[in-house]
């Protein structure tokens, strides 16, 4: 459960909005580590399309974390953040994007919080 509410809390967050709202539903998250699952049990017969359903699902929820990081960013700029901050946050986002594992994007928004937390943000 805690992961559901990271991924959508985090969106929240950065966009200050609701829930629903910029892909922020711990549905979502859910959903892609089902597909997650099924992807790494899945057998012979049906692996081509499992693999698809996860990393259509993976692309969609890293296409909502990349906005709410520009956002996150773009809010610390705003803010006048400490530029390192900044830096730790862009890093953040280009592990993101460069993720293809579900647990390693929780453990990378994880380290977000306090950073915002810090900040005001």
């Amino acid at each position: 459960m805690e992961k559901n509410t990271t991924y959508e809390f985090f969106i929240c967050r950065c966009w200050k909005c609701k829930r629903f709202e910029h892909g922020a539903n711990t549905d979502t998250w859910e959903d892609l580590e089902i597909k997650h699952y099924n992807f790494k049990n899945s057998n012979v017969g049906n692996f081509k399309a499992v693999e698809k359903e996860f990393t259509n699902k993976l692309e969609k929820v890293k296409g909502h974390l990349d906005k709410a990081y520009n956002k996150l960013i773009a809010t610390a700029v705003r803010k006048n953040i400490d530029p390192a901050v900044i830096n730790q946050f862009t890093t953040s986002r280009a592990l993101v994007a460069a993720s293809s594992e579900p647990q390693d994007i929780f453990d990378i928004l994880k380290t977000a919080f306090p950073l915002m937390n810090d900040n005001k943000l």
